[in-house]
């Protein structure tokens, strides 16, 4: 009877070293997901250039790739439904959102004047 009790107390263990494992593993793949960052300018659109608009444009563009690059890697990594997978993908859309919106102000500021 005692070799049963410390079979199952072994078990017990070796279940919880396995959940163990299986979350160090989640958040390791979490952390070797990127997360994007919009080094670029956006500059005036009342004074920029049109390959300074054009060059921008495509910093916004390849930013947002990266953002969605993120968030899917996030979801990769079973992090998915876990409240810090929820925080860094509301960042990260929040992030994506407002460099949008400012370059779309200053490029209708940029045509206005063009």
């Amino acid at each position: 009877m005692k070799m049963q009790n410390r079979h199952s107390r072994s078990a017990g263990t070796g279940g919880a070293a396995a959940v163990a494992l299986a979350v160090s593993l989640m958040t390791s793949k979490a952390l070797a997901c990127s997360e994007p960052v919009f080094a670029a300018s956006i500059p005036d659109g009342s004074a920029a250039s049109e390959s300074e608009m054009a060059a921008v444009q495509k910093a916004v563009k390849e930013y947002v790739s990266s953002g969605e690059a993120y968030i899917a890697c996030l979801e990769d990594s079973g992090s998915n439904g876990s409240p810090t997978y929820i925080k860094k993908r509301n960042e990260t859309i929040d992030g994506m959102e407002r460099v949008a919106a400012q370059f779309n102000r200053e490029l209708r500021q940029f045509r206005k004047n063009s």
